[in-house]
């Protein structure tokens, strides 16, 4: 009986995944089931057929085939993804009853070692933003930047690319409390995406009682991995992905437009 309570955290999860034009795989909902076991301390592996019984027993979703179109019409910010984020957002919130403060919001932003991220340039009459294209071959510097709905900051995590940190990337001793680690690329990866939930996030964005938070981020792979999205259901945390190729409409970080 364990086992079948457990499925109805799956069965949510597989609708979110769709609704995000995202469905699961059979191979993907059968390794979120093993996890779910494991953290419940079942270590007996599931059964050959069980994919099959578990959407017997699971009349709210369905086995179907999924058509591959292609990747840039699929991921291209259509208004009609636009607003089907805005409806998720608004609906959750609502379904959820969350509050304005329990409202968050994740960017990974990255700077290019000496290059000036924002400067005046000149362009058409009437517009309000310009995008500069910058060369694509320096070395990077990423930040894991967090605000709530409320204007409430979270420290921040700074990437570096390398091994390990080194003291000559701190020559001043007023370095702000962030957490510093180092990636092979200088951006986030799974396991610096966890460690930011663990001691950021959930620590520092504790609600009262049992409320839920909504955390609006984007769909990186470090963020879409089960074990991240796992960490949050546990903590009461609702993630709402923005569309592909949106950031520079949506993210509230960047536009300001929630």
């Amino acid at each position: 009986m364990k086992r079948f309570y457990k499925e109805a955290f799956i069965v949510d999860w597989i609708i979110e995944e769709d609704t995000r034009s995202l469905p699961p795989s059979h191979a993907r909902v059968r390794e979120m089931a093993t996890r779910i076991l494991r953290l419940g301390g079942d270590h007996e592996p599931l059964g050959q057929r069980w994919i099959s019984s578990f959407l017997a027993r699971q009349p709210r979703v369905a086995s179907i085939v999924g058509r591959s179109i292609d990747t840039l019409r699929a991921e291209a910010a259509s208004p009609a993804q636009i607003l089907a984020f805005l409806e998720l957002f608004y609906r959750t919130r609502i379904e959820l009853n969350i509050r304005v403060e329990d409202i968050w919001n994740m960017n990974e932003t990255g700077i290019a070692l000496g290059v000036c991220t924002n400067s005046q340039v000149v362009a058409r009459a009437g517009k309000r933003k310009a995008y500069v294209k910058t060369p694509g071959d320096h070395e990077w510097v990423s930040i894991l930047e967090t605000i709530s709905a409320t204007g409430q900051k979270l420290r921040c995590i700074v990437i570096f690319k390398g091994q390990s940190l080194q003291t000559t990337w701190f020559p001043s001793s007023s370095v702000p409390d962030w957490l510093y680690t180092t990636s092979k690329n200088g951006w986030t990866s799974h396991e610096i995406g966890i460690e930011w939930l663990r001691c950021i996030f959930i620590p520092d964005t504790q609600p009262h009682g049992d409320q839920w938070r909504i955390l609006i981020l984007d769909g990186h792979g470090s963020h879409v991995d089960i074990e991240f999205m796992l960490l949050c259901r546990q903590h009461r945390i609702w993630t709402i992905y923005l569309p592909p190729h949106a950031s520079h409409l949506l993210q509230p970080l960047i536009s300001y437009s929630l």
